[in-house]
């Protein structure tokens, strides 16, 4: 049986000048690509050995799924799939982050915050929008091997989480780079989550 594993990004460029990031995009800082080295090393030192990668398609993505597997010693193609993007936040991609901090405090929680932005802003993404396309890309990874890599961003994960019944009381703030979740697909069709968003293995 298929066992996902979700990891988010690296610390990018953007991340470090505390911009939104969304679909803007950004090279890995030095500390980004040492934090997916350190990564890679910790599953190769648990054992894990991926029969598929597969990523969203921005830059920093595709690098930390690459140096992943480079700490791995694995050699394999990573798939780039936009349906793993993180969301798009409009008007406010690049905007400093406290912008949306502000946003986030106003509506209490992330969700409503983004339905809130989404409705102000037609070029901003809907949440529920996300956690469609990432369901779809989510069912077609159990056809690529019995464990799976997939890189993609931080609400991303906190949407797929959330709408799949996570217990998420554990994040004070959007998942740490790097961190790892896991999932596992059931008879129904439906998802466990077996790891929340967790810095450690």
């Amino acid at each position: 049986m298929t066992r996902l594993w979700l990891v988010r990004h690296g610390e990018s460029l953007l991340n470090a000048a505390a911009r939104l990031q969304g679909w803007s995009d950004a090279p890995l800082t030095d500390r980004g690509r040492a934090q997916a080295r350190e990564r890679g090393l910790s599953l190769a030192a648990a054992g894990v050995r991926f029969d598929a990668v597969q990523a969203a398609d921005g830059i920093r993505h595709r690098e930390t799924a690459r140096d992943v597997l480079d700490a791995m010693g694995e050699r394999m193609p990573v798939i780039a799939d936009p349906r793993w993007r993180e969301l798009c936040f409009g008007a406010w991609e690049g905007a400093r982050g406290h912008r949306f901090g502000r946003l986030l405090a106003e509506h209490g929680e992330v969700h409503a915050a983004l339905v809130a932005l989404a409705a102000v802003d037609p070029a901003a993404e809907h949440p529920d929008a996300v956690v469609e396309r990432t369901l779809a890309a989510l069912t077609e990874a159990t056809d690529a091997g019995d464990e799976v890599l997939v890189v993609t961003s931080g609400l991303t994960i906190l949407l797929l989480l959330d709408a799949l019944g996570a217990d998420l009381s554990h994040l004070e703030a959007g998942p740490a780079h790097l961190s790892v979740s896991t999932l596992h697909p059931s008879a129904s069709g439906s998802w466990r989550v077996t790891r929340a968003a967790q810095p450690t293995l």
